[in-house]
């Protein structure tokens, strides 16, 4: 099969980055806050220097580490006709992007705060789009307290979509309360092993630190079989060097630090090799997303993840960043830098993405594509139009898609179409409901979760 691929390294390059990230994990090492992972990983080899909490992690380590994690997974849904299995063979599996606080309201165009509500009727949209493989919570509960939030986030999102659901945890606590309101949805802890429902970002903030809450979720989140998402944001010239292959190591470096705690919590817990790392705007020091280098340190982010053949998750949902050829992605619905989002943005993107996958499609290139028998018709000079060869192919090798997937042909300007399509949505579609008494303990869960974080 032939396809569009963005190379960035070589097999020496991608060779070197490995090399120099053992070396920062085992003579650098990296920071971590929790006393229960120092210990952790002090357990499985690696040493730790109390003063300073900085751990450093033997190169054996990580290669057991690598070994032990799998290399195939299932991303599964509360309906399994939405199981998303890793890695992807054609497409990456797309979502909506994740955890704004901010929204552009949907009537008055003005920004505000998130809330319950906008979680919900993006969780329907979501639901609702063949496009959406899976949905990531894009608004924060903001009126709700910050300690329960992505519990109350998490359940509004079981209750309203039957896709897998990526979310986070920032503490021990939090992953406790998750993984039990999703074993409460598909039966127990055990069922929920076998069928994990939903998966988890956690970051690690560089260069090389890992938060105590962050990574005590993690651990809790391995050992329940839970897909975590180490997502490093290593920001070029500001939180790693100003260099891109500098970048791509401290990249790697975390990745493969939190492999090795994931893996030392859990043998064969599952993990995807996260990166959503771009250059620094050196005029204001915020995140780039528009800076040329975001999807060349893409595409080596998941020439890496494929050396460990690990699953890869890459951002955001462009052209040139999934040429990279990663398994899933996020950033439907998006904007201001993942600050902000809008429903009727995720219908715009969505358009954008059917395009896109013009660029990303797959070709044969067999006897009967190469078409030396009908090169051999036409000859020199002439034309291909009336072959059967021609009739035969033309629809699947040359882009047709001009016309809008989901927009309606009419209706004022392209952002007036988007929102009467969001209004269609919003008035029809019923997502699956959970039986009544998963409802009923849900909500029980929901008031124990806040009695014991509040």
């Amino acid at each position: 099969m032939a396809f569009g691929h963005l190379i960035f390294l070589s097999d020496d390059e991608i060779a070197s980055v490995h090399e120099t990230s053992l070396k920062i994990l085992q003579q650098i090492g990296i920071k971590v806050l929790s006393k229960k992972v120092q210990s952790l990983l002090v357990e499985n080899g690696a040493k730790v220097d109390v003063a300073s909490s900085i751990v450093k992690i033997p190169s054996s380590l990580v290669e057991e580490a690598i070994k032990k994690a799998p290399k195939e997974m299932v991303l599964c849904g509360r309906n399994p006709k939405f199981d998303l299995k890793l890695p992807a063979k054609d497409f990456p599996f797309v979502a909506t992007s994740g955890f704004s606080v901010f929204m552009r309201d949907f009537e008055t165009g003005e920004k505000r705060m998130t809330k319950s509500s906008d979680l919900i009727d993006f969780a329907i949209l979501s639901d609702y789009l063949n496009q959406v493989d899976f949905f990531w919570p894009i608004v924060t509960p903001t009126e709700l307290p910050p300690p329960v939030q992505t519990v109350h986030g998490l359940a509004i999102s079981f209750e309203n979509t039957e896709k897998h659901v990526q979310y986070q945890a920032l503490s021990e606590k939090e992953a406790k309360w998750q993984i039990k309101l999703a074993s409460t949805v598909v039966g127990d802890e055990e069922k929920l092993k076998k069928r994990p429902i939903f998966s988890s970002v956690n970051c690690p903030v560089s260069p090389l630190l890992f938060e105590e809450g962050s990574s005590e979720a993690m651990v809790e989140l391995a050992k329940a079989g839970i897909p975590v998402l180490p997502m490093s944001m290593a920001l070029c010239g500001s939180t790693a060097p100003a260099t891109i292959a500098g970048t791509l190591t401290i990249v790697n470096a975390e990745s493969l630090a939190a492999l090795v705690i994931l893996q030392c919590a859990n043998s064969g817990a599952p993990v995807i090799y996260c990166a959503e790392s771009t250059s620094a705007d050196m005029r204001t020091g915020e995140i780039n997303y528009e800076a040329p280098e975001f999807p060349l340190i893409a595409a080596g982010a998941t020439q890496m993840a494929r050396l460990y053949k690990l699953p890869c998750y890459t951002t955001p949902i462009g052209v040139l960043t999934q040429m990279g050829r990663g398994d899933i992605s996020a950033d439907f619905g998006s904007l201001e830098n993942a600050e902000s989002s809008a429903l009727e943005q995720v219908i715009l993107d969505v358009e954008a993405w059917e395009q896109a996958k013009a660029y990303l499609r797959r070709f044969k290139v067999d006897e009967e594509t190469l078409g030396l028998d009908a090169i051999s018709k036409v000859g020199p000079g002439g034309n291909f139009l009336g072959l059967k060869h021609t009739l035969e192919h033309f629809q699947k090798e040359i882009w047709l898609k001009k016309e809008a997937v989901l927009l309606p042909s009419t209706g004022g300007s392209i952002v007036e179409r988007a929102k009467e399509k969001v209004r269609q949505i919003l008035s029809m579609h019923v997502p699956s409901q959970l039986d009544e008494e998963v409802k009923r303990e849900i909500n029980q869960i929901l008031r124990d979760c806040e009695k014991n974080m509040l």
